[in-house]
């Protein structure tokens, strides 16, 4: 039965996640598709140059904006250095903000998933005495005994 509810935990999990998470990969595309076109019109006639496609251009700005920085397409203008400055420093600001709510929400909902599986986790087996549940399922009284074998009530 745990595994069961592990598995349910793990798709209402995924399910309070899920919109953040697009959210941010639809914003990062956006950015990919904006920075990558905008690279390659400034790019496209300059001498030795290898944006020679929108494509190339895209790719560059994936590397540019998860700061992984290959080194395989860079900017030889000064009009495309000072726009891959903006990307990188863009780039670490998109990828900030954005962060900070996901992990929050990730967090909330993690907590809010950890709280039913304690009581059915740790819950009525474990006491001998047995549990007496509220209206909200959080228990009320726990009665068991504690490692001496004394009777103990817990509020």
């Amino acid at each position: 039965s745990s595994g069961i509810n592990a598995k349910c935990g793990k798709q209402w999990y995924q399910r309070r996640v899920r919109g953040e998470l697009l959210l941010l990969v639809v914003m990062w595309a956006m950015g990919v598709v904006t920075f990558g076109s905008i690279m390659y019109y400034i790019e496209e006639d300059q001498p030795g140059s290898e944006f020679n496609s929108i494509l190339k251009a895209c790719w560059w700005a994936v590397v540019t904006m998860s700061t992984v920085g290959y080194g395989d397409l860079y900017p030889t203008s000064v009009p495309g250095k000072l726009v891959g400055s903006v990307v990188v420093f863009l780039s670490m600001v998109f990828m900030a903000l954005p962060m900070t709510i996901i992990v929050s929400k990730f967090s909330r909902a993690y907590e809010e998933m950890k709280e039913p599986n304690q009581m059915v986790g740790g819950g009525l087996d474990d006491h001998q005495g047995g549990s007496q549940l509220s209206v909200n399922g959080k228990p009320d009284v726990e009665t068991g005994q504690d490692a001496k074998g004394r009777n103990s009530t817990t509020l």
